[in-house]
């Protein structure tokens, strides 16, 4: 029976953590980067509130400021099922809504300048004729006649 071995890709991950603050235990701490992420959201909230005029020291300036990014790192960092960030789930929705960057390339021979776009109407009938049975090629025909003449 084989025996599977634990991987250690995304298990490993090395970065040094506060452990003790004021000789006193923190255990695992925080790590560098959910501080980093908070630190990214937190300056950009900031621009917005100070773009939008919001006064910091209104009755619920401070809520405004703490509260969103505040929320939006702690849903953004926890991890799914297979162990990535929400944050990587909301930016792969964002590229998919976004346009492609793919570039046209054109032909550098061919004067498009005096081009003009014309548009092309196609009209398509069908007949159906429901009470005709359906007619078999000519070879299963011919391969018929070969069985029955056999």
């Amino acid at each position: 029976m084989p025996m599977t071995l634990p991987t250690d890709t995304v298990h490993l991950r090395l970065e040094t953590r506060q452990y003790e603050l004021f000789n006193r235990p923190l255990g695992q701490g925080i790590s560098r980067r959910k501080l980093g992420i908070g630190a990214m959201v937190g300056v950009l909230w900031l621009v917005v509130m100070l773009i939008a005029m919001v006064n910091p020291l209104s009755g619920v300036g401070p809520a405004l400021y703490i509260v969103p990014p505040f929320a939006v790192v702690h849903v953004g960092t926890r991890l799914d099922d297979s162990g990535r960030m929400r944050m990587l789930l909301w930016y792969d929705a964002a590229l998919a809504r976004m346009p492609q960057r793919r570039v046209v390339l054109r032909n550098p021979l061919m004067d498009t300048a005096h081009h003009t776009p014309r548009v092309l109407r196609i009209a398509v009938t069908t007949e159906v004729h429901p009470t005709q049975p359906a007619r078999t090629s000519s070879r299963s025909q011919r391969t018929r006649r070969a069985k029955a003449g056999a």
